[in-house]
């Protein structure tokens, strides 16, 4: 009977170890997995900030490059303007080596005229610069103060005039820029042409500061003398 009691006693002691044994073990592995779980959601909040910090930083520098770029075309750009601005001028010192500054002796211009062409003033309001070997190839100037002048009234008189030089054609107005000046001063520039038999007939008006000009070229079939007679024109200035 007494060996029966201490059996009974060995065994529940036994089973309140287990107890004990198996509480412990499962808070253990509780406490274990709330700690991964912890350290999981830290590493992806760290993982996350680090993207995100990646993220900016990829932006700003995809910002930079494309400032960069923007600045690289802009200075491109200026750099080409100021080239074709330089290449211009030295065509036109080209075109007008050997030109003479002479003044109108009628009127109030001043212009550069080429060694193989002279300057003569018919009556007022009307000089005439002429090739001296060939005289009939020539350009009519006339100038007036722009104060005073309706310029689309002096345009519709001009080409009424352009218009009385030929019988075949109706004037048309010159749009490629080859056939304009290229002088940046010159305002309101507008040309018109007509085709006689002895070659095309051009007259131009521009404003340049306080003076509108206004001049008729006579060239050959050839169009041998347009250009000059051309850079010529764009150097008319007040005195």
């Amino acid at each position: 009977m007494k060996n029966r009691k201490l059996l009974y006693t060995a065994l529940s002691a036994s089973l309140l170890l287990a107890a004990c044994g198996t509480d412990t073990s499962e808070e253990d592995t509780d406490k274990t997995t709330v700690e991964n779980t912890d350290q999981a959601e830290d590493t992806g909040t760290e993982e996350s900030d680090a993207a995100g910090s990646e993220t900016a930083d990829t932006e700003a520098a995809d910002e930079d490059t494309a400032s960069d770029e923007e600045a690289a075309e802009d200075d491109a750009t200026s750099d080409s303007s100021e080239s074709e601005s330089d290449s211009s001028d030295a065509e036109d010192a080209a075109a007008l080596e050997g030109a003479v500054e002479t003044d109108s002796d009628e009127q109030d211009f001043k212009i550069q005229v080429l060694p193989a062409y002279e300057l003569t003033s018919e009556e007022p309001g009307r000089d005439v610069l002429y090739l001296k070997e060939q005289e009939d190839k020539y350009m009519v100037i006339g100038t007036m103060s722009a104060a005073d002048t309706d310029f689309d009234k002096a345009v519709e008189n001009m080409t009424e005039t352009l218009a009385a030089t030929s019988t075949d054609a109706t004037p048309v107005e010159l749009t490629d820029a080859a056939q304009l000046p290229t002088n940046k001063d010159l305002e309101k520039v507008q040309a018109y042409r007509v085709t006689s038999a002895e070659g095309p007939i051009t007259a131009m008006i521009y404003q340049k500061g306080d003076m509108v000009v206004r001049v008729m070229m006579y060239d050959n079939n050839d169009e041998s003398y347009y250009e000059e007679f051309l850079k010529m024109a764009e150097t008319i200035e007040a005195k």
